[in-house]
């Protein structure tokens, strides 16, 4: 995992907590505002009424006193008991400043100390306090009947002067009487029922925890769906990188690749098994097919790993042979459904080691040959000179003159047949030197061009570029040419072409020479180039031994194709410039050029022999 992976999978849990606690926090931040508005509205409302409730109780004893109705204790007890049989009046009180009461209507309850407004320098005190179980909203200010807000204390309504201090201080007759003592030595104390509006206040709280709660799932539901549509997101972008990326580790490997279902039936195939076993072989199932099935039907039949090496296509097909391997793909607890089938393309691999074989082979017989034509030589020497000696003392006698000359005519030959052998032996001692290829190619037609008039055959050259060059030994290049040449020529007994040509291909020269003989039977095909391998009566087999030899030297490959009734093609694909050839080489056309002038003497002595 990393840093930045971890950093996610830590971060987003945090993200999620701290989210919801802040949505938590602005949720119950709003429900406390709100609560606290209502509780505002409330004692707002039941302040009102306790206003109008104490307005109205001055309001009464005004009008009593200033009516002469003989205005008392009694006519205020009434009218306090009166306004007490109001739903939300819960009590009513007329008390001193030290609490001593006056007038009460109502339950006799012990109130909570109330501080006095003429004490505490306050017009009016208000408590919300809970008495005998039930809420009780407490109301108090100064009772002052005679004083209207905005006025001087009047004993009647419209009164322009202000009372007399000692009317002021003692009131009115029917109030000083009743024992209440002056406006100024009262206060009221009212008290509502407060139960109601804590029901709906509770009801509202009920609610706001309900909306809150619901609001905080909902918005935590909602940043957690954020969250998971982030990372699902995520997960499918990586899954979809995953895939292409598999995809194209799949396709691009050069390994085949085929995933089998129980039945050998090919469920997913990559670009390098397409290739190696076509489409044809995988339109149906792999146990049925003649080289890949006896290994696919053993593996699905008994669920377990196997491998071979196996030749892919019948003996009349190329070549082509692959690393087989099948297993299972098996899933905890089940059989396995699919099975997995890789092709490695072991065919080059093959014909590195058939290679390797033949070399070593040749460089045994080299040696055998070069030690044999060594002890060949020194007797081919003796008898050259006994026949010369022969023919000398034979002067007179035709016969014996025949039979010297025909004795030194087959020595000669057994010693150029002993030379090539030690030339196919001795290892190629190359010298590297820029050639233009167009020039090699074009020279060399030009030496068995009376070879092929003789013969009817036409030649036909093509060089594309006219430019190319390589890096090669001349001598030796030009060797291989005329040998490929002569055979062509001798193959065609009645006439035919002679096509050559040469183009580039990446960093190689490619050289094709084909004619249209009789073709190579496929049982020789493959023995070709094996020396002393010849189907011609006068042939030694060294030559394409010797072509062999010198395009490996150069670090290139020699093919051939053939078809009996369709001629033959051979194929030299040179390196431009091998790798250990020299760094620094001068233009040799020339001397190539004269070294092969050098063998058109030997070529034209050849006609006619098989190489």
């Amino acid at each position: 995992m990393t840093p930045t992976s971890r950093f996610q999978a830590w971060l987003s849990p945090s993200l999620i907590v701290g989210s919801s606690v802040l949505l938590a926090a602005i949720l119950l931040v709003v429900a406390f505002k709100n609560i606290q508005r209502e509780r505002a509205f409330m004692e707002q409302t039941l302040l009102s009424q306790a206003r109008i409730l104490v307005r109205s109780l001055e309001a009464g004893t005004r009008t009593g006193m200033m009516g002469h109705m003989r205005w008392g204790r009694g006519q205020l007890q009434v009218l306090m008991e009166q306004m007490v049989q109001q739903p939300h009046v819960f009590f009513l009180r007329l008390q001193t400043p030290s609490g001593a009461v006056k007038a009460s209507a109502g339950p006799e309850l012990n109130l909570p100390d109330l501080p006095v407004p003429a004490a505490s320098g306050a017009t009016e005190v208000t408590r919300l306090v809970r008495l005998d179980g039930a809420h009780v909203f407490v109301y108090a200010r100064p009772y002052a009947p005679w004083t209207r807000p905005g006025r001087e204390p009047c004993p009647m309504d419209g009164c322009a002067t202000p009372i007399p201090e000692t009317q002021g201080r003692r009131g009115p007759v029917g109030l000083g009487r009743s024992g209440l003592g002056t406006d100024r030595d009262a206060w009221v104390v009212v008290g509502l029922d407060a139960g109601p509006y804590q029901s709906a206040l509770r009801q509202d709280l009920r609610q706001n925890a309900l909306i809150l709660a619901v609001l905080f799932i909902v918005g935590a539901a909602g940043l957690v769906s954020l969250f998971w549509a982030h990372h699902y997101r995520l997960a499918r972008r990586s899954l979809k990188d995953m895939e292409i990326l598999t995809e194209t580790i799949l396709s691009r490997m050069p390994v085949g690749l085929v995933v089998l279902d129980q039945d050998g039936t090919a469920q997913r195939i990559n670009d390098s098994a397409r290739q190696l076993l076509g489409q044809e072989r995988l339109s149906g199932s792999l146990k049925d097919a003649p080289d890949l099935g006896p290994l696919v039907t053993s593996a699905l039949r008994d669920k377990v790993h196997m491998e071979e090496e196996l030749r892919l296509g019948d003996r009349d097909s190329p070549e082509r042979y692959v690393f087989a391997s099948v297993s299972p793909l098996d899933r905890a607890g089940t059989s396995p459904a699919l099975y997995l089938l890789l092709l490695s393309d072991t065919t080059r691999l093959r014909r590195l080691e058939k290679k390797l074989h033949r070399s070593e082979h040749l460089a045994s017989l080299g040696r055998l040959a070069a030690g044999v034509a060594h002890e060949i030589r020194n007797p081919l020497s003796s008898i050259k000179g006994f026949a010369t000696i022969l023919a000398g003392k034979a002067a007179g006698d035709p016969s014996a003159q025949k039979i010297s000359t025909a004795f030194q005519h087959e020595v000669d030959r057994l010693n150029r047949v002993v030379t090539e052998l030690l030339e196919f032996a001795r290892p190629p001692d190359l010298q590297w030197k820029r050639t233009s290829v167009g020039q090699l190619l074009e020279h060399t037609v030009r030496l068995v061009e009376k070879d092929a008039e003789d013969a009817g055959v036409s030649i036909q050259i093509h060089i594309d570029p006219p430019d190319l060059e390589m890096e090669a030994d001349g001598d030796r290049l030009a060797q291989v040419l005329l040998n490929l040449y002569l055979n062509a020529i001798q193959a065609m007994e009645g006439g035919g072409t002679l096509r050559i040509s040469v183009c580039r291909e990446g960093e190689s020269a490619v050289v094709s020479i084909q004619d249209t003989g009789p073709g190579i039977p496929k049982d020789v095909l493959g023995r070709i180039f094996d020396p002393y391998f010849t189907t011609k009566p006068r042939g030694v087999g060294l030559g394409l031994a010797i072509v062999h030899r010198v395009v490996e030297a150069h670090q290139g490959e020699v093919t051939v194709h053939s078809e009996p009734g369709s001629g033959t093609r051979f194929v030299l694909r040179l390196p431009l410039r091998p790798t250990d050839s020299a760094d620094s080489l001068e233009p040799a056309n020339e001397s190539a050029i004269r070294s092969v002038a050098g063998l058109e003497h030997k070529t034209h002595r050849r006609t006619g022999e098989t190489p």
